[in-house]
């Protein structure tokens, strides 16, 4: 595979696309793995339909990806998977979703939920609603944290959900950033 490198401060940090650009590996100044899921990477519930659009976006400089336009849904399902024994052991882990609200969403009145599920059956869910967060600019949805054990086998899973029958539109999903906790 080709290596990529992005200059960030004073340090370079080697990027690279796998899955045809549709996740990123890349590794944080202490050499700990970390993944860029793209939302093409993600299950997103009737996402090959009219319900959703897919736009291309330029991540970087020179790399084009594709995010996820939410047109309306009154079933909002996102899920993301990433098997444990890819992430580096003894390293406390945070999953975030990089969404956006475009300037004439509606339906967001009501809280939205983001789920964490570990192997071995530890489920983190809460609630968060998309109100107060800014129009038109990227901002993250923190799923939470966990640690990642030597030799863990199984996988991660992680979703953004809504199946009250309340009608949304104008969400942006790029991605969902596998990171260590800092």
């Amino acid at each position: 595979m080709a290596k990529a490198f992005k200059l960030i401060g004073k340090k370079k940090r080697k990027e690279q696309f796998i899955e045809h650009k549709r996740k990123k590996l890349w590794f944080d100044k202490d050499g700990n793995c970390c993944f860029t899921l793209y939302s093409r990477s993600l299950f997103i519930t009737w996402s090959q339909s009219q319900y959703w659009s897919w736009n291309s976006f330029k991540d970087t400089d020179d790399d084009d990806i594709e995010v996820a336009k939410l047109e309306t849904v009154c079933w909002l399902d996102v899920r993301g998977v990433l098997g444990m024994s890819e992430l580096s052991p003894g390293v406390t882990y945070e999953i975030v979703y990089v969404v956006k609200l475009t300037k004439s969403s509606s339906g967001w009145e009501h809280p939205i939920n983001l789920r964490l599920i570990v192997p071995g059956g530890e489920t983190k869910i809460r609630q968060v609603s998309l109100l107060m967060d800014p129009i038109g600019e990227w901002f993250e949805l923190n799923l939470g944290s966990f640690q990642a054990k030597d030799g863990e086998t199984g996988h991660l899973n992680f979703d953004i959900f809504e199946h009250g029958g309340h009608w949304k539109n104008g969400l942006i999903v790029k991605s969902a950033i596998i990171r260590p906790k800092h």
